[in-house]
C-alpha cells in the first residue's frame, strides 16, 4: 500500500466507530445515564442529582436536544454491534459553586471509554472531535478537572493550571486554549 492509499487515522478509527451527538440516539441515554451515574456518583450528588433517574431525566432534558449549543454530549458507537462504546460531553460548567472556577465555561467532562475498548486512541479522538465543535461555536478555551488522566490531556494540548480540592478530591484543573498568543 503507497502512501496515497493508506488509510489515516481517522479513516480507521472511522471504519469501526461512528459519532452521534445524542440527538441522533437518545435511545442510549438510560444506558449513559447508568454508566456516567455509577463512574461519577459523588459529582451528580453534588450537583443535587441524587438518583439514577435525576441523571437520566437531567440528560433527556438538557443533553438529548442539543448539538450547537451546551450542553451537548456526544457518543461512540461500535459499527459491528452498535454497542457504546465512549462518550464526551461539553458543559457549561462541571464544577459546584463552591469552587474558584465555577464562573468559567466551558468545561469538557464525561470523558468515558468502556473498559473493553480502552487503549485504542477512542479518548483522544472524542476529545479532539469535541474541541473541534467548540471552537465552531467560537469558544477560545476549554476548562476541565482531572484526577488521574493529566498526562493523556497534556498530550492533547492542555496545560496544568493549578491542583485544588474539588468534592473532597484532589484534581488538577487543565485549560486548552485555541489561540496560543494568550501565553
Amino acid at each position: 500500500m503507497n502512501n496515497q492509499e493508506k488509510l489515516s487515522d481517522n479513516d480507521l478509527f472511522l471504519s469501526k466507530y461512528s459519532i452521534y451527538f445524542l440527538h441522533e440516539k437518545p435511545e442510549y441515554i438510560e444506558e449513559m445515564g447508568n454508566i456516567f451515574y455509577n463512574e461519577w456518583k459523588d459529582v451528580y450528588i453534588a450537583f443535587g442529582l441524587n438518583t439514577l433517574n435525576d441523571v437520566i431525566q437531567d440528560m433527556k432534558e438538557k443533553h438529548a436536544c442539543n448539538h450547537n449549543k451546551l450542553p451537548m454530549l456526544m457518543i461512540a458507537l461500535d459499527n459491528n454491534n452498535q454497542n457504546l462504546v465512549a462518550t464526551i460531553s461539553l458543559e457549561i460548567c462541571d464544577v459546584t459553586s463552591d469552587n474558584p472556577y465555577y464562573n468559567t465555561t466551558p468545561w469538557l467532562a464525561c470523558v468515558y471509554t468502556k473498559d473493553e475498548y480502552r487503549g485504542e486512541g477512542i479518548a483522544t479522538y472524542m476529545i479532539n472531535r469535541m474541541l473541534q465543535f467548540a471552537q465552531q461555536l467560537n469558544y477560545t478555551y476549554i476548562w476541565l478537572w482531572t484526577e488521574h488522566s493529566r498526562s493523556l490531556y497534556e498530550r492533547i494540548g492542555f496545560h496544568f493550571v493549578e491542583k485544588i480540592q474539588h468534592l473532597r478530591k484532589d484534581v488538577d484543573i487543565m485549560r486548552i486554549d485555541f489561540n496560543i498568543t494568550n501565553y
